[in-house]
């Protein structure tokens, strides 16, 4: 089957337009395609009748599935009705609207409207993490060093508030020992955690957004649902209107994480890490790619850790790390780069392991045999009277073939 990869931009043509058809079976060769279009990948008539094994799904499987589809096209259907302010009108009052600063009370007032919201504060405070209003910061940011939140005043209530759950998610994962600086990591997983914590940034915002519009807020959700994450909504929207326990078992918020990753926004991201590595910014405290890893699938399983509700991405964290949905890099510049960054550590790396080895070996032909470049002075014995140290005086360590850097 020819893929086709489409560069240009996606124009939207209003909630849930485009359509996707998937095969569902487990037989036959697999097919991964990241260009989603209105046409189904696989069509009825290009199988047989025994493939499809219809035989062995029972009566009450086929009525549940209808039934849950059913479900879905109401939720779907509710999602075409919303009534989306245009991009030029929110612009022009954006424009005519004149800029004044926002108090902090007034922006944790609006977004206490939400259990959510709620939530993240209390833990916040709880550990003494001081919020901050700071003009120079363009929307939130948590400081790690000082455990200070700084949030731009010059943000509306909904837009301060949305950032500043953003930046008490990153207090709860470094609370909970998980927001690691991706350049820690090897390459590879560099890449991975750092999707891995912009997807749920974003997650943890579209949840908020939901629970404004249940506390009785549609505004909101309305002005989210026309801006350019309407796809990251939908998918949150059509889980939580189908089911509305998928809110609390993490199987909503799975499926605006998946969909983050079934867009463009991973080429965007990848190519910032990867412009950090190439400039050799890498801190790499994690030296083999065995331990980068496994502390990677650690932070993975616990990621999906949230105040309210189950961890949302522990059933699929073995995926995280092998699916080419999550790992895969699809933008080839960003690919072409990624393997010139690892391939250059791993020269590096050999380079080190020689230069050591030719050191042991000249250490090792010499007269006399040195272990661990540590050379003990001879014994010297006491000329000043009988009751002089007779042991070993010192031990010398000779460090002279180590270079920084």
């Amino acid at each position: 089957m020819n893929t086709t990869v489409w560069d240009a931009d996606f124009i939207y043509k209003g909630p849930m337009s485009v359509k996707v058809s998937c095969h569902s079976g487990d037989y036959g060769q697999r097919a991964i395609c990241n260009a989603i279009g209105d046409q189904p990948l696989f069509y009825l008539s290009d199988a047989d009748e025994e493939d499809l094994m219809l035989d062995y799904v029972s009566d009450a499987t086929l009525d549940e599935m209808q039934a849950k589809l059913n479900t879905y096209d109401k939720a779907i259907k509710s999602l075409s009705d919303v009534v989306i302010e245009p991009t030029e009108s929110k612009f022009d009052k954006m424009v005519s609207t004149p800029t004044k600063q926002t108090t902090l009370d007034n922006v944790i007032s609006f977004g206490s409207d939400s259990c959510l919201f709620k939530s993240y504060l209390e833990f916040t405070r709880s550990n003494n993490i001081k919020i901050e209003l700071s003009s120079s910061t363009e929307t939130s940011f948590y400081h790690k060093d000082k455990e200070v939140i700084y949030l731009n005043p010059y943000l509306d209530v909904f837009a301060g508030s949305s950032s500043l759950i953003k930046a008490m998610r990153n207090v709860w994962n470094h609370k909970q020992g998980i927001l690691i600086n991706p350049l820690t990591f090897q390459p590879e997983e560099t890449v991975l955690i750092n999707r891995l914590f912009a997807a749920d940034l974003d997650v943890t915002k579209i949840a908020y957004i939901w629970d404004l519009k249940l506390a009785g807020n549609d505004a909101v959700w309305n002005d989210a649902m026309s801006g350019s994450d309407y796809d990251l909504y939908s998918a949150y929207a059509v889980e939580a209107m189908a089911d509305f326990r998928s809110i609390k078992n993490g199987l909503a918020a799975r499926a605006a994480f998946e969909k983050w990753f079934i867009s463009d926004r991973c080429k965007n991201y990848d190519r910032e890490i990867i412009q950090v590595l190439l400039g050799n910014h890498a801190i790499h405290e994690i030296d083999t790619p065995i331990t980068s890893r496994m502390v990677a699938m650690d932070i993975a399983s616990r990621l999906g850790n949230r105040p309210i509700g189950k961890n949302y991405l522990s059933t699929i964290v073995q995926s995280l790390m092998t699916d080419s949905l999550f790992c895969e890099i699809r933008d080839r510049s960003n690919a072409n780069f990624l393997w010139f960054v690892t391939f250059e550590r791993r020269m590096a790396e050999m380079e080190q392991e020689l230069q050591v080895d030719d050191l042991n070996s000249k250490c090792q032909s010499g007269n006399t045999t040195f272990e661990d470049n540590i050379y003990e002075l001879p014994t010297i014995h006491g000329s000043h009277g009988e009751n002089a140290n007779t042991d070993t005086v010192a031990t010398l360590f000779v460090l002279d073939h180590f270079r920084a850097g």
